[in-house]
């Protein structure tokens, strides 16, 4: 990798960064002569050169400098003599790290605090740098390759803003434009559903609203809130049967009520899964609040009886209630 030193450390105009990125500017007519091979650095200079700068424009060479450190100071942890750890590393291990630091950006994000949700976002891109300098050392990945086909995925999917600007397209067209572009690219070629991209390892609730949101968006979905709210009613009666039936058809209504009740939470502008977090975080402090009060009392936990057990609940329900009208704030 260049040294840093070789940055240069003068301005240089957007036009000239776009010269030396793309090469000369493209004619109309040679940047979109072929609309269906929308990759090549020429389209992607005319799309972006024949827009003002973005307002407010939150990226410089600072930003380019700091990226080339990080690459640089990755590639000295896997090179040679590097750190004999850094060196054994391998993309499915660095996958769990992954998995980790996202929930530690997710629980940074609910707390409100931007420089720790900002240190954590710093985390999650060393380890996908990590990711791409291992797959370097077999497949000669280069960062600007992954960065290039990113950008012109972009690109062609926003024709509204980069080609033919239109901010007053509607968020029907808009996403059915996305899916029409998507299912143009190589790696969505062989996709035969509109289901299809959805990965199977992500959290079940968030898999059920995906689904309910792109079938939807091809017009198989619920007409309104209150029909799908009468799903859940008719999911929750046929639970009640299965409760003395056998567990094969319990797990069959449990699924089918949860199901419904992701349709409506998606009907009322709600992610099931988010509003899940947010149910374990109340049942957290109430129940931390428990064990406190019976600790005070000298009460071991495993001694309360249920009635016992109702009031400190209830006791913790109300002291976080106070608590947020004192202060709203989430």
């Amino acid at each position: 990798m260049a040294s840093l030193s070789c940055l240069p450390c003068f301005s240089i105009r957007r036009d000239s960064i776009l010269s030396l990125y793309f090469g000369p500017a493209p004619s109309y007519t040679e940047a979109m002569s072929d609309s269906r091979n929308f990759f090549s650095p020429a389209d992607l200079r005319f799309a972006l050169e024949r827009l003002p700068p973005p307002d407010p424009q939150t990226s410089g060479e600072e930003d380019a400098a700091g990226l080339l450190r990080l690459l640089e100071i990755v590639d000295h942890l896997r090179g040679e003599n590097g750190c004999p750890f850094d060196r054994t590393q391998t993309v499915d291990a660095l996958l769990r790290d992954l998995k980790d630091e996202f929930y530690e950006l997710s629980d940074a994000i609910a707390s409100g605090q931007s420089l720790q949700t900002s240190r954590e976002i710093g985390d999650l891109v060393l380890i996908l740098l990590f990711m791409r300098r291992i797959l370097w050392e077999s497949e000669q990945i280069r960062f600007s390759d992954i960065l290039d086909h990113v950008s012109a995925k972009m690109v062609r999917r926003h024709p509204h803003v980069f080609l033919e600007p239109d901010p007053s397209i509607d968020s029907k067209t808009l996403w059915e434009r996305w899916e029409q572009e998507k299912r143009k690219e190589e790696e969505h070629r062989d996709r035969s559903s509109i289901l299809d991209g959805i990965p199977r390892s992500m959290p079940a609730l968030d898999v059920a609203f995906r689904q309910g949101q792109k079938a939807g968006r091809v017009g198989f979905d619920w007409t309104d809130e209150d029909s799908v709210w009468e799903k859940v009613i008719e999911e929750v009666g046929e639970l009640a049967e299965a409760r003395f039936e056998g567990p094969e058809r319990l797990d069959h209504e449990i699924g089918d009520l949860l199901l419904a009740v992701s349709s409506y939470a998606r009907h009322a502008g709600i992610r099931p899964e988010e509003a899940l977090e947010r149910a374990n975080l109340r049942f957290d402090r109430r129940f931390r609040h428990m064990e406190i009060r019976a600790a005070q009392s000298g009460q071991p936990l495993a001694a309360l009886t249920p009635e016992q057990w109702n009031r400190l609940w209830e006791e913790a329900k109300r002291s976080e209630q106070e608590k947020q009208e004192k202060d709203p704030t989430p």
